[in-house]
């Protein structure tokens, strides 16, 4: 981006035909944000879907522009439209921004007379020629932009295990961790989210060759082990309960958890810098160390006090030792050791994990009401550029344009994205104006100067996205350094530039505050109905799975999918939520309740599905069917409640409890077959198969025993929430 924007500028200098060629560059720098990872054809059609826009919008700004009468209501028909097309999605937005910023710009870059129409021609050229090196760089970029967010997401998952790890033995700081861990959670499936729309896409259009094959084969591995470490260990009170006596037992596995997220952790490293994978520990001894820990506990404890312990502990070491299967494999892959290994996933499949955006022309109208946070935005934002831009008008403010640019950067649909957006561009902009004024003050070269914004404009876009504070120090650095350039007083300059920026982050503020303020307590109830439908459309698929142990387990994984984005969903609102005034935080405690039990719920389905999925099962009992029953009913109920309809009948508790008395017989009876062996042969070793047999019934009776539970819970939370707010 920055050789797309600094080339132009210096082929004008060097021909003296520079007014021409910034047109160019002005082009360029407007398109090049719609150029965000994805496949081709998405990038293609945004930069040009982005070049048309920045030409409307400058051309019919910058006519305008000569009676302040019909500018006025240009400019707000042109802002609220623009803004307006971020209903589309995430590209759109970025799309939206480059037409906002044309619109910005435009009085920057004044033009009069046939000028105008060679302007806006220019900047066409300019966006043809970030689409020239968009498509150019993209086999190049592709590549590495994959790599770069597969080690993201690699070092994601490692902290998310650690976490997991933490939970299982730490009782003080609990509720800090789980906040950690949602947090987390939100930032993987958008980690997830981008590589799907990376390696799927890419596939269905241009093939795959053996190295984006093994990133795909990396990728699933990646969510197999996000649903394991969901699940593993996932009733913490319950292992605590059991063992609080003996803590001791416990630590080899915490222990292994630890290990895990190391080693993906290491492979993170090796995998960004491009290394090879350098000796890995062993973690044989550890696992040995479990084993162990498993016998003394049986020993020490003795049958048949000892064999729900035993049974959980089993249970959990396999987990482990799946996990660690799982990250094996992600070595051997990346070692070129699985280079010949297929994907089972079809490019018709792929394309069903994709979130597609729908362009449905619908969609605008849908949302043309003030029950769209969008138009509310659009609108809220079309009336803080009106007051910005009449304030320069009034009190002749230089350079008053920066004050709407400021708008335009920080201004979001909420209030929490906004003020942080707000804070960090006015820490950037006086930490940036502070080492400006400190280089004006040691050196008065030119050629310093130009050097200077041309590496601050590199930095500046590289940080965008990752770090704002940090890129609005560099963006600052490199405006400051380019009119320093060009008017002798730079100070002047600094001056200019902070007072706009603190202008429009007020304006920003009063009007986010005042202006049909979008708080996250009037939408979350809808995120909350999406997260349980998610869950209980994955515990359905789970059900299917149970019954019909076929191979293809699309269905399964969709389902995953989304009640793994749907639970991210209702971590980053409960967050913003979080973060808003004390006065607008209403039912907080409750919604928390409800976001940790949706969370729980999520972990013991994982739980029950990765069981499910790795032990097949000729017959499925009644009462399992009647328990997971039960369970669908209690999150219907609550979702009923939620929406506001008539409840449907509960089943009775009876049958329920009927119910978990067969599961229990059926453990039972496989007891007494253990004790008979023990009562012959004191020290028999437990048959392998048997053994499974016993965790398999113990477990299946535990999560679903749990899952009723955190259901019946979680309708009650629902029901409570609900009573509250009416």
């Amino acid at each position: 981006m920055t050789f797309g924007i600094v080339l132009p500028i210096i082929i004008g200098i060097s021909l003296d035909m520079l007014p021409y060629f910034l047109s160019v560059a002005i082009g360029m720098f407007l398109t090049s944000s719609s150029d965000v990872p994805g496949s081709r054809r998405h990038k293609s059609i945004g930069i040009l879907t982005a070049t048309l826009i920045a030409m409307l919008a400058t051309i019919v700004t910058t006519f305008a522009a000569a009676n302040l009468y019909i500018l006025l209501p240009i400019m707000a028909i042109l802002v609220f439209a623009i803004s307006f097309i971020s209903v589309y999605g995430f590209r759109a937005s970025l799309i939206s921004f480059s037409g906002l910023l044309a619109i910005v710009l435009s009085f920057a870059h004044k033009q009069t007379g046939i000028d105008i129409l060679i302007h806006t021609l220019l900047i066409g050229a300019g966006g043809l020629w970030s689409l020239l090196l968009s498509v150019s760089f993209h086999p190049l970029l592709q590549k590495r932009q994959i790599n770069n967010g597969l080690t993201e997401c690699l070092s994601l998952t490692a902290k998310y295990i650690r976490i997991r790890g933490k939970l299982a033995i730490e009782n003080t700081n609990e509720s800090n961790l789980k906040t950690e861990l949602y947090d987390l959670q939100v930032k993987i499936n958008d980690s997830h989210e981008s590589l799907r729309e990376l390696l799927l896409n890419e596939r269905q259009t241009s093939g795959f060759s053996n190295f984006k094959r093994k990133q795909l084969l990396i990728f699933i591995e990646l969510i197999d082990i996000l649903e394991l470490s969901l699940a593993n260990p996932a009733n913490y009170e319950r292992i605590n309960k059991i063992f609080e006596h003996h803590e001791k037992v416990t630590d080899p596995f915490i222990e292994l958890v630890f290990e895990l997220s190391n080693r993906l952790e290491q492979l993170a490293l090796c995998m960004g810098k491009g290394k090879k994978l350098t000796p890995i520990k062993d973690l044989e001894p550890i696992i040995n160390r479990c084993r162990l820990n498993i016998q003394d506990y049986i020993a020490t404890v003795k049958l048949p006090q000892a064999r729900e312990g035993a049974l959980l502990l089993h249970n959990l070491l396999d987990y482990e030792e799946k996990q660690l299967q799982k990250i094996q494999s992600i070595e051997r892959i990346y070692q070129d050791l699985e280079s010949n290994r297929k994907s089972s996933l079809r490019n018709k499949e792929g394309q069903r994990f994709i979130t597609h955006q729908d362009y449905d022309l619908n969609i605008l109208r849908e949302n043309f009401s003030f029950k769209s946070p969008i138009f509310k935005h659009s609108a809220r934002l079309t009336i803080a550029m009106l007051v910005g831009f009449s304030i320069g008008i009034i009190f002749s403010i230089q350079n008053a344009y920066w004050i709407l640019l400021t708008m335009v950067v920080i201004m979001r649909p909420g209030y929490t994205l906004t003020k942080e957006r707000s804070k960090h561009r006015l820490y950037g902009t006086l930490i940036g104006a502070g080492i400006a004024a400190v280089i004006v003050l040691l050196t008065q070269n030119t050629y310093v100067y130009a050097m200077l914004s041309v590496i601050s404009l590199m930095l500046a876009l590289s940080f965008i996205q990752k770090n704002y504070r940090t890129s609005s120090i560099f963006i600052t650095l490199s405006v400051i350094f380019i009119y320093a350039l060009i008017k002798p007083d730079a100070f002047e300059v600094i001056e200019f530039r902070v007072l706009d920026t603190l202008t429009g982050a007020l304006i920003a503020m009063l009007t986010i505050s005042f202006l049909w303020p979008a708080w996250e307590s009037s939408g979350i109830k809808s995120i909350i109905v999406q997260a349980i439908k998610a869950n209980r459309n994955y515990l359905t698929e789970i059900n299917n799975y149970y019954h019909h142990q076929k191979d293809n387990t699309t269905a399964y994984k969709l389902a995953r999918k989304e009640a793994f984005l749907e639970m991210g969903n209702l971590n980053a609102a409960f967050q913003r939520m979080s973060q808003e005034p004390k006065s607008r935080q209403q039912n907080l405690g409750k919604i928390y309740e409800i976001v940790g039990l949706n969370h729980t719920f999520l972990a013991a389905v994982a739980a029950l599905g990765t069981f499910i999925l790795s032990n097949k099962n000729k017959t499925v009992s009644h009462s399992f069917e009647l328990i997971i029953e039960s369970i669908d009913t209690n999150l219907t109920q609550a979702l009923q409640t939620a929406q506001n309809e008539e409840l449907i009948d509960s089943i009775k508790e009876d049958k329920v409890a009927e119910a978990y008395g067969q599961l229990e017989e059926k453990y039972n009876e496989l007891v007494a077959i253990r004790t008979q062996e023990l009562e012959r042969e004191e020290n028999k070793p437990i048959d392998p198969g048997f053994r499974k047999n016993l965790q398999e019934a113990r477990l299946i009776s535990d999560q679903l025993k749990w899952l009723v539970t955190i259901s019946g819970s979680l309708k009650k939370a629902v029901i409570e929430f609900e009573g509250k707010k009416s």
